[in-house]
């Protein structure tokens, strides 16, 4: 059994919110009071997805297993947070327009099911959704290294990917065909340290050895990934290098102080309901708030931002809810009972002949 750890359902919850809030004032004052700073919510996830995946993978015997994890967890809240954004665009044709990329069509959104959009090179439905190209090729290079029984050397091929993201970071402006060429087909080497650090962070938990050389492997990432601030993108845009440089410091001191287990007072009612939430919290907000609600509550109706974002916030949690209670859990358990169950046959099947 996978064992459960509350604090990072907190830690999720906390980096969603962060993300929302991002949103909710983008591109207005308020976002100047500190809630541009949830832009650094993805790299929360990120560091989060590293520790995670390393350890459910640790605690699978096939990759079968594996797959039907990340699938059950997956697809049934991002088909439905896609297919639940599909109609609001459908509704606002006009609004999605002003989003610069190009009109709503079928075939756009069934790309977007797929999850593999950006390889398909087409524009994804809503912003959130950048990031899930980031998430499988993590999990397929995970679940590639356990196939290849490779996970044991995990660190050295840790290792490995910082090189290349420092071999790129200097292509980037002396071999840019090159860069590109590598960036698209591995989206994740900007990423990579975050993740590379979730999973060193798993290993100081678990195995309590080797602490001088996996703090500084994480001090190493935590270094690489300021360096990579400038080409990344996202953040650079809304907030400057020393507030990235802050907000980074934050996470991976909440990271030691989780593994050294003195982070337990983050835990409470309001933050594990909303880690609970968080994937369809983080997938549906945005158009529905920044897009749709926030601008007609404001401008047409003309209330106070706050009162408006305080309804959006309720709208939005209430969606995300009705989609990880009523879809992604059932669902969850009923595609692990469907792969159980045609496990235990192939077994019966076995002994028979």
């Amino acid at each position: 059994m996978i064992k459960r750890y509350t604090e990072l359902d907190s830690l999720r919850g906390i980096a969603a919110i962060l993300v929302v809030f991002f949103h909710f004032t983008r591109d207005r004052d308020e976002a100047l009071l500190g809630f541009k700073l949830g832009v650094t919510g993805v790299d929360l996830f990120f560091l989060i997805s590293g520790f995670v995946i390393f350890m459910s993978i640790n605690n699978i015997s096939t990759a079968k297993e594996f797959i039907v994890n990340r699938f059950s967890r997956l697809y049934p809240t991002y088909w439905s947070c896609v297919s639940f954004t599909a109609i609001l665009v459908s509704l606002s044709p006009s609004i999605y327009a002003t989003k610069g990329v190009g009109a709503f069509s079928m075939v756009r959104y069934l790309g977007n099911m797929t999850m593999f959009q950006y390889y398909l090179r087409m524009p994804n439905l809503d912003g959130p959704y950048w990031t899930m190209i980031i998430e499988m090729v993590f999990y397929l290079t995970i679940l590639l290294l356990f196939v290849t029984k490779q996970l044991k050397n995990i660190e050295i091929w840790g290792v490995v990917g910082i090189i290349l993201a420092c071999v790129l970071d200097y292509c980037e402006d002396h071999y840019t065909t090159l860069y590109k060429m590598v960036v698209f087909v591995y989206p994740l080497i900007h990423f990579w340290p975050l993740f590379f650090s979730g999973i060193l962070f798993f290993k100081i938990m678990t195995e309590r050895t080797a602490y001088v050389r996996r703090y500084v492997m994480v001090c190493i990432c935590f270094l690489l990934q300021i360096k990579l601030y400038a080409i990344i993108g996202h953040s650079a845009v809304f907030i400057s290098k020393i507030e990235y440089i802050v907000c980074l410091l934050c996470y991976f001191l909440l990271f030691i102080l989780f593994v050294n287990k003195k982070l337990n007072f983050i835990v409470n009612k309001v933050t594990l309901y909303l880690g609970t939430i968080s994937y369809a919290l983080y997938l549906c907000h945005e158009y529905l708030s920044y897009n749709l609600l926030i601008p007609y509550l404001t401008k047409n109706i003309g209330l106070n931002f706050w009162i408006a974002a305080f309804i959006c916030l309720t709208v939005t949690i209430f969606v995300a809810s009705l989609i990880t209670f009523y879809i992604e859990e059932p669902f969850r358990k009923r595609i692990k009972k469907l792969f159980a169950s045609s496990s235990s046959k192939k077994v019966q099947a076995y002994f028979i002949v």
